[in-house]
C-alpha cells in the first residue's frame, strides 16, 4: 500500500506573525486552509476522472482523505492511499494472434502494446484458478521467462501516484491562490 500526503502549509514568518495576531486571524486562517483543502480535494478527484481511463470504483472521491487545519496547526492535509491497480482497472484490449493486451492510462495518449523490450512475451488475459473450487481470477498476465510457468499479473499506477502527479500540476497554482487568500483575510482582519 503506497501512500501520499499532500499539504498545503503557511510559510514559516507568516506563522511567526501569527502569533502575535488576534484570535480572530487563527481561526480567518484555519477556516481558508479548510476551504482550500476542500477545493483542492474536489478538484483533484475531477481531474483524475477526465485525465485517466481508470473504472469508477477503483477511485472514489472518499479516497482522498482531509486532516483539516487547527488554530494551533495551520496546516491543512490531504492524504490518498491505495494500493496499485490491476492493468484490468484501466482500458485494454485484449490481445489478438499478432498482438499482445494493449492499454491506455491515460485519456486520449493511444493504445500502448504490454511486451517485453525485445517484444518476445507478449502479456495476454487469462483466468487462473485460485485453488477454491469453482472460482477463477481473471487478469492480464505476462510470463516471466521462456517456459510456460510462471507467470506475473501486470499492475498499473496506483490512486497514490494519480494524486501525486496531478497534485504536482496543481501545486503552483494552490499555492498562489493560498497566499492571496490569506493577504485578503489579514486586510479583512487588521483594518
Amino acid at each position: 500500500m503506497r501512500m501520499i500526503t499532500i499539504t498545503a502549509d503557511v510559510p514559516g514568518r507568516l506563522v511567526d506573525q501569527l502569533g502575535e495576531a488576534p484570535k480572530e486571524m487563527k481561526r480567518g486562517l484555519k477556516d481558508v486552509l479548510n476551504e482550500m483543502a476542500k477545493e483542492s480535494r474536489e478538484e483533484l478527484y475531477a481531474k483524475s476522472r477526465s485525465r485517466y481511463t481508470l473504472k469508477a470504483g477503483k477511485f472514489r472521491k472518499s479516497d482522498i482523505r482531509i486532516r483539516k487545519a487547527t488554530v494551533s496547526r495551520p496546516e491543512a492535509v490531504l492524504t490518498v492511499s491505495g494500493q496499485t491497480e490491476s492493468v484490468k482497472s484501466y482500458r485494454i484490449r485484449k490481445n489478438t494472434i499478432r498482438k499482445g493486451v494493449r492499454t491506455e492510462v491515460i485519456r486520449g495518449s493511444g493504445w500502448k502494446e504490454l511486451k517485453m523490450k525485445n517484444g518476445s512475451l507478449k502479456a495476454f488475459v487469462a483466468g487462473v484458478t485460485t485453488g477454491h473450487t469453482g472460482v477463477t481470477h481473471t487478469d492480464v498476465f505476462q510470463r516471466v521467462g521462456s517456459a510456460r510457468f510462471p507467470i506475473r499479473a501486470i499492475h498499473g499506477p496506483s490512486r497514490a501516484k494519480l494524486a501525486d502527479v496531478l497534485f504536482r500540476d496543481m501545486q503552483d497554482e494552490k499555492g498562489s491562490e493560498l497566499t492571496r487568500r490569506v493577504r485578503a483575510l489579514a486586510e479583512r482582519t487588521l483594518s
